[in-house]
C-alpha cells in the first residue's frame, strides 16, 4: 500500500514538473524569445529541507499570494519564495508565477534586482528560489518607529531603485512596466544595496505602443491618476509608483498615512517631519528630492520625468 501511495506521489509531482515546466517555457517564448539566463533546478525535497518544512519561525515575509522563508541550501542562504492561489483574483497564479520567473531571470544580472537563483517545477505551484537580502525589506527600515537608516544611505537606495526600474524599461528588448513598486517589493543586502523584486504582474508595452490595457492592480492609493480613467499602464505609471516610494523615504510615513504628500510638504507640518528624520542630513538634498518626488507624482503622465531621467537626476543630487 505504501509503495501504491509513493507511485501516486511519484507521478503527481512529475504531473506538476510537466505542467510547470510548459507553462515557464511558454512565457520565456512569450516574453523574450526563449532566452535567459541560467538558472538552477531544486527538488521539492530540497527547499522542505532548506526551511525546515517551510517552519513559520524561518517565514520572513508574506504578501497577497505568497510567504517568504529563510533556508539555508549547501551552507548558503536563500530565500524561497511560496506561492498560494487567490481566490479574489481573477488572474491565473500559474501565469503570474511564470512570469515572474521569466522576467526576474532576464534582469538578475542588473546588481540592483534580487537575484533569481533557480526554481522548483516539482510543486502545485511553481516554488521559486532568491539571494537572501540580509536586511529584509525596505519599509521595515524607513517608516517613523523603526530604526532609521542614515539619509546618505537612503539616497543610495533611491538611487539604485531607479537604476533598477530604468532597466526594466529599457534594458532588455522590450519596454516591461513593473505595475507594483513599493518598499515592501524592494529587498536590502547585508551592505544596504537595493533590490528591486515582485514581477508577477509586470507587463510588457506591445511594439509600437506607448501603454498596454490591463486590469489595474494594487492598493488604490498607489495608482496613478490615468489608471483610475482608462485603465492604461506606460512608462510614466511606474514613475508614479517610484515618486510614492521617495515620499516614503523622505517623511518616513506609508502613502497611506499621508493625505497628500504635494500640501504636506509645503506645510510646517511637512517640514517639521522632514527635519525630524533627517535633522543631520544635507537639507539641500532633501530639498531636491523632494522637488523631484513632486515631479514624478504630477497628474499628468506627460508632465513627469522618464525613470532615465529620475535616475540621471538622482546621481546629480547625490554629489551635492
Amino acid at each position: 500500500m505504501l509503495s501504491r501511495f509513493r507511485n501516486h506521489k511519484n507521478k503527481r509531482k512529475e504531473g506538476y514538473f510537466l505542467k510547470n515546466g510548459a507553462v515557464m517555457l511558454e512565457q520565456l517564448i512569450h516574453s523574450f524569445n526563449g532566452n535567459c539566463n541560467p538558472i538552477q533546478m531544486y527538488s521539492g525535497k530540497e527547499l522542505k529541507k532548506a526551511t525546515n518544512d517551510y517552519s513559520w519561525d524561518r517565514m520572513t515575509h508574506e504578501d497577497w499570494n505568497f510567504q517568504l522563508y529563510k533556508g539555508v541550501h549547501d551552507d548558503h542562504e536563500i530565500l524561497v519564495k511560496k506561492f498560494e492561489g487567490d481566490s479574489n483574483s481573477c488572474m491565473d497564479p500559474l501565469q503570474l508565477i511564470t512570469n515572474e520567473a521569466a522576467i526576474a531571470s532576464k534582469m538578475s544580472k542588473q546588481k540592483n534586482v534580487l537575484k533569481l537563483l533557480g526554481c522548483c517545477l516539482e510543486t502545485e505551484l511553481l516554488t521559486l528560489v532568491y539571494e537572501f537580502p540580509a536586511k529584509g525589506i525596505l519599509s521595515h527600515h524607513i517608516y517613523r518607529g523603526s530604526q532609521l537608516l542614515p539619509w546618505q544611505i537612503k539616497l543610495k537606495i533611491a538611487v539604485e531603485v531607479a537604476d533598477a526600474v530604468a532597466y526594466l524599461h529599457y534594458g532588455t528588448c522590450k519596454m516591461f512596466i513593473h505595475r507594483h513598486i513599493k518598499t515592501e517589493h524592494i529587498f536590502l543586502d547585508q551592505d544596504y544595496v537595493a533590490k528591486l523584486s515582485e514581477f508577477q504582474t509586470s507587463v510588457p508595452i506591445p511594439c509600437g505602443e506607448t501603454h498596454v490595457d490591463a486590469e489595474v492592480f494594487g492598493a488604490p492609493h498607489h495608482f496613478a491618476p490615468e489608471l483610475k480613467i482608462y485603465g492604461r499602464y506606460n512608462e510614466k505609471s511606474d514613475v508614479y509608483n517610484f515618486g510614492i516610494v521617495l515620499c516614503e523615504i523622505l517623511t518616513g510615513k506609508n502613502i497611506a498615512d499621508l493625505q497628500a504628500f504635494q500640501v504636506l510638504v509645503n506645510s510646517n507640518e511637512g517640514e517639521s517631519i522632514l527635519r525630524e528624520n533627517l535633522h543631520d542630513r544635507s537639507m539641500g538634498q532633501v530639498a531636491e528630492c523632494t522637488k523631484l518626488a513632486l515631479w514624478c507624482l504630477e497628474s499628468d503622465p506627460y508632465d513627469r520625468p522618464t525613470m532615465k531621467e529620475v535616475s540621471t537626476r538622482l546621481r546629480l543630487i547625490k554629489r551635492f
